[in-house]
């Protein structure tokens, strides 16, 4: 077994400075609240406009981004109030005094840090508030001047914590770097991409199959089809009345993932990044019975109401602390995803 790096004085000092600022969106939003609030009574009477506004909160139904928006926007809610940037900050330290190949590890967190930094502008910025949260086409100029206009504190912040992070471990090699066999660093950005694509193909097909069948399902699910996968699942399947069109979706969600990855280990989004989901000891497919488990863990289990959130945090900080750097559903059901070139996998250790 090779030998791990230590952490140098000056590495120690840049994680623990890292940790600090990553910290201060969250203690700076923390402050903003405790600061009284001066409430505006308006008695403008019935307005049209705003009862629409009310239900039509899923925003548009023009563009296929808007759920997309509306999940990431729930996300990073909760990204920068439970201080998560901090805390990856802290499991990536751990992880290296626990001589876990210091070196991929900074390079994760860095990777991680910078993700956040770019979604949470972006996951705001296509919705027009003046108008109902309407949708903003992408690329668009009011597109650019949102995106130009959502960076801030926040953005600076994670961006310098991942500056600290990287330069701390810039100098340290990966140990898995010159090994055979499969280097987490080679799935780490294909893994979430190949998640945005299944995601969006789901959407579009739920979109598709709503246009067709609005007659058939009612208004109320037309006035929300441009709410996210979660947002669906906890206003009607978990806190109301079950309908019937939500569970279908909820299904056909299952049945995507399940099918795919008993029979050929790979949906439609890891074919196209070049990756597929293996037995970790075997090299082969996990099978129907643990790939069903797998898509329940995730992401099925993600979207119930007040777990699911705090389930989607779990699963991935806990790739800081793997050795291979596997999630932990993946780490549960003894299951590996690398990279499509190895058509035979060799099995992990």
């Amino acid at each position: 077994m090779p030998q791990l790096p230590r952490l140098s004085r000056p590495a120690l000092s840049a994680w623990v400075a890292a940790a600090a600022i990553a910290a201060f969106p969250t203690w700076e939003l923390r402050r903003e609240r405790l600061e009284p609030v001066e409430f505006i009574r308006s008695d403008d009477g019935f307005d049209i406009y705003r009862l629409m506004c009310l239900y039509n909160r899923g925003g548009s139904t023009l563009s296929p981004l808007a759920p997309l928006r509306r999940d990431l926007e729930a996300v990073m809610e909760i990204t920068v109030e439970w201080a998560v940037p901090a805390l990856v900050v802290l499991l990536g330290l751990l992880a290296c005094l626990g001589r876990r190949d210091p070196g991929g590890t900074g390079r994760r967190v860095a990777g991680l840090l910078v993700l956040i930094a770019v979604i949470e502008p972006l996951a705001s910025l296509y919705s027009d508030r003046r108008i109902c949260g309407e949708t903003i086409p992408l690329f668009s100029a009011d597109w650019f001047e949102g995106a130009a206009g959502g960076w801030g504190a926040t953005q600076m912040c994670l961006l310098v914590a991942a500056a600290l992070v990287f330069a701390a471990s810039g100098a340290i090699r990966s140990v898995t770097a010159g090994e055979p066999g499969e280097s987490p660093a080679e799935t780490l950005w294909r893994r979430p991409a190949a998640a945005l694509v299944d995601y969006l193909i789901v959407v579009a097909v739920i979109s598709a199959v709503a246009g067709a069948a609005w007659p058939l399902i009612g208004l109320d699910f037309k006035t929300q089809t441009g709410a996210g996968l979660m947002e669906r699942a906890d206003a009607y399947v978990f806190r109301s009345s079950v309908k019937p069109a939500e569970l279908a979706i909820l299904a056909g969600l299952f049945l995507y993932l399940w099918v795919q990855h008993s029979l050929w280990g790979r949906t439609l989004g890891k074919r196209l990044l070049g990756i597929r989901v293996v037995a970790a000891h075997t090299g082969g497919r996990l099978g129907a019975g643990r790939a069903a488990l797998r898509t329940l863990l995730f992401p099925l289990l993600v979207v119930v109401p007040d777990v699911g959130l705090w389930c989607l945090l779990a699963d991935g900080l806990w790739m800081l602390l793997d050795p291979e750097g596997r999630v932990l559903h993946d780490r549960v059901l003894g299951a590996a995803v690398v990279r499509d070139r190895v058509r035979d996998a060799q099995p992990q250790a």
